[in-house]
Parts: C-alpha cells; structure tokens; sequence
C-alpha cells in the first residue's frame, strides 16, 4: 500500500512538473528582443511591426508574420510592440533633428567669413537682382540666428507675407509603414 501511495504520488509530482509552461512564463521580454526560455529563439522587430525575425539558437534566421508568432495577442506582444514603435519613433526624431543641426551649422559655415553687414549687403543685392528666394531666405534665417535682425522685420526686407516664412528648417521624414 505504501508503495502504490509513493508510486501515485511520485506519478503526480511527475506529471504536474512536465505541465507545459504558459505563454507567460515560456516568452520573456529581455532588452529588444523576445526570448523562448524553452528553445532559445530570440524575436526581435527590425524593418517593420508587422514581421518578426527569429533568431535560432543554432544562429539560424527565419522571418514570420506577427500573428504567426506563438504570443500573438498576447499582452506581451502588444506592449513590445508599442515599446518598439516607440523607439522607432524616438530613434527617427533624434536622426531628423541630428541633421537639421547639420543644415544649420552648413548655413553658420556658409556665412562664417561674412560680418552682419556684409550678410545683410550680400541679401539687399540678391534681393535687388531677384536672386532665387531660396537663397534669400537662407541668407536672412542666418541674420535672424545671428541676432542681427528679427523674426518680425525678415517679412518686411524679404517683401513676402509672415505667414510664407518659416525659418526652422523643415525635414520631412521618409514615408514609412509605421
């Protein structure tokens, strides 16, 4: 009698530890990526929200559909996801406002040898010749930057209506499918 009580109760403990583990506890968020505690796969989002890229643990790559994956749906799906748009979101802000800095150092480059005097001579000339108002602008944004002239009389020497002129310089971001 014993040992069939052992038995059961060793055949129990057995049977309850092989339980399949829930999604939950199998998919981990660590860092960027998604990991199998079971397997080892690795999924991260890269190019898109709407693919995962599988990371073996052999090294091996696949691409599966987002609703493909075993945690479709899952709450763990969705806030990696958010997490990841988010981020993407923060990483193409930082880069478009990295290379509206360039743009304006270019333009502080640009103009560096040239006193406000001289600027505001170079723009009256090439405003007089009806030089490209592209250039205009340019060089009048760098005058109001430099402090020279301001914000309000830039419409007035450009002879343009202050709704027409925005000096922040305007990037627009690639079209993706985010």
């Amino acid at each position: 009698m014993k040992k069939l009580i052992i038995a059961l109760l060793s055949t129990s403990i057995l049977f309850s530890c092989k339980q399949e583990k829930s999604i939950e506890e199998r998919y981990i968020y660590e860092e960027d990526k998604i990991v199998d505690i079971e397997t080892g796969d690795e999924y991260l989002l890269e190019e898109s929200d709407q693919e995962f890229l599988i990371i073996h643990e052999d090294g091996s790559q696949e691409t599966i559909p987002v609703d493909e994956t075993p945690f479709f749906g899952t709450t763990l799906s969705n806030e990696y996801i958010s997490e990841w748009k988010e981020n993407m979101a923060a990483r193409e802000q930082k880069l478009l406002e990295e290379k509206k800095e360039k743009l304006k150092q270019a333009r502080r480059d640009r103009y560096a040898e040239l006193s406000n005097e001289e600027l505001m001579e170079k723009f009256q000339k090439s405003h007089d010749e009806g030089i490209d108002m592209s250039l205009q602008i340019d060089m009048i944004a760098e005058l109001v930057e430099r402090g020279a002239i301001s914000d309000e009389d830039a419409p007035d020497l450009l002879e343009i209506e202050p709704e027409l002129i925005n000096f922040d310089i305007e990037i627009e971001a690639p079209d993706d499918n985010m």
